[in-house]
């Protein structure tokens, strides 16, 4: 769609449009966030692993579910991106929040001992990072002197 937006050159469109995208994104990802938190332990018991599983399992749903609302929206302004036909910076956004995972993960898995929970924090990190840096770069407007 902004590829398509930007063919048509409607360029000041493209920032309201990723903004209804998001929102559309946002509520449906809110809607599975809301079943999971609403009970997590019906959606743990499916994997009939027992109490205990169940109980470690709950704080991970938390964690998890709250990544799939970062990513719902970092996943849109990252796609913008690529719709600007600038694959470079898409590689370079992408290749920046690979190298933040890692040590991300290793530092909290490795190196500090911390717990699964602390481990999928990860997924925090990696879909704030791409997100944030995917909107600074389409704010910035560097993308409309982009021949494609």
């Amino acid at each position: 769609m902004v590829s398509n937006i930007i063919g048509q050159g409607r360029q000041e469109e493209v920032l309201p449009l990723l903004r209804r995208i998001a929102g559309i994104s946002f509520l449906v990802s809110a809607c599975v966030f809301i079943t999971l938190n609403i009970e997590p332990k019906l959606f743990l018991s499916i994997y009939g692993q027992g109490d205990e599983f169940i109980e470690e399992g709950i704080p991970v749903i938390r964690i998890v579910s709250i990544a799939l609302l970062l990513m719902s929206i970092g996943t849109v302004w990252l796609n913008a991106v690529t719709g600007t036909g600038n694959t470079i910076v898409n590689l370079v956004i992408e290749s920046i929040t690979i190298v933040l995972y890692i040590i991300y993960v290793y530092l909290t898995l490795e190196y500090w001992n911390l717990s699964i929970v602390w481990g999928w924090g990860s997924e925090w990190l990696y879909w704030t990072s791409m997100f944030g840096m995917s909107f600074l770069y389409l704010r910035s407007g560097r993308w409309k002197n982009k021949n494609i």
